[in-house]
């Protein structure tokens, strides 16, 4: 009898580390992909005009000037962070729908916690359809729960829908907890093929090891050696958002530029909208 427990017991430990182990590997399913290599010269390379902000759920501004913000951006596909529906603190207002109505965008709402009343969490805007979404819980422990968010777009130009993942990582000092965080969302995006790009506030700097773990799989449009610096609004100290682009494109980042270099974003009081200022990428598609 003994002996035969001792057998279970070595067929149950293989068996799990097995599974754990298959859970962890890139099977031949996640290499399947409707988008093929293809190269496109620059004259008729597609274009995506990309921006990342977070609105502090209109504590700093009100809707309408979110709203006539989002409108001079003129992106095609924008990701949003601090996003309330119907908390007590925002009056009940379904705010991705109210800016759905006042700017004419497409915007999808991803529920990261149950808050007052109501829910608060991303949002995706886009002047292009939304075709898909998902959503990806985050490990968050006892601290706030965060999520990543999923759209596909059908952008014009595009053969494929362009995918898009919008994040608020962790904002503790000390980095364990978001470094699981962004393991997670390398995990899960990496098992999706198309085009793909990640947006979002990830509270943290370059020098961060969170950083270093988005590196792993993703690329910085950042190329501009002037101020990168986007919090806090009114006289920024760290930069803490990002737009990055799947290794499995090649694009060309026309120009990647904060509100002060830019003449119609310069009219925007920014510091009076939100706290962050917006991170705005030009790029075309080289290499599909």
């Amino acid at each position: 009898m003994v002996f035969w427990r001792v057998v279970f017991s070595v067929w149950l430990t293989i068996a799990v580390s097995f599974s754990a182990l298959a859970g962890d590997q890139r099977e031949p399913e996640h290499a399947r992909s409707e988008v093929t290599n293809k190269v496109y010269q620059t004259d008729n390379a597609p274009s995506l005009r990309v921006v990342t902000f977070n609105m502090a759920a209109g504590r700093v501004g009100s809707l309408a000037e979110l709203a006539k913000a989002m409108v001079a951006l003129d992106a095609d596909i924008i990701g949003i962070q601090e996003v309330d529906n119907q908390t007590l603190r925002s009056g009940g207002v379904d705010q991705a729908k109210e800016l759905a109505s006042l700017t004419g965008f497409n915007v999808e709402f991803a529920k990261a916690i149950d808050f007052e009343g109501g829910e608060y969490g991303l949002a995706i805007a886009s002047r292009h359809p939304i075709v898909a979404t998902d959503l990806l819980p985050l490990a968050s422990g006892q601290e706030e729960g965060r999520v990543v968010q999923m759209a596909k777009v059908s952008v014009p130009e595009f053969e494929h829908p362009v995918t898009v993942f919008n994040t608020h990582l962790d904002t503790s000092e000390d980095p364990q907890l978001r470094l699981q965080q962004t393991r997670q969302l390398n995990k899960w995006t990496m098992n999706q093929r198309g085009i793909k790009l990640l947006l979002g506030d990830f509270n943290d700097v370059r020098q961060s090891a969170t950083y270093k773990e988005l590196k792993r799989y993703w690329k910085d449009t950042w190329n501009n050696k002037s101020n990168e610096r986007t919090w806090p609004a009114s006289n920024p100290e760290i930069k803490v958002d990002y737009v990055f682009t799947s290794p499995a494109q090649q694009w060309k980042v026309v120009k990647a530029s904060l509100p002060a270099e830019d003449v119609r974003l310069k009219q925007i009081r920014w510091p009076e909208v939100t706290d962050h200022l917006p991170v705005v990428v030009d790029m075309i598609l080289l290499e599909q």
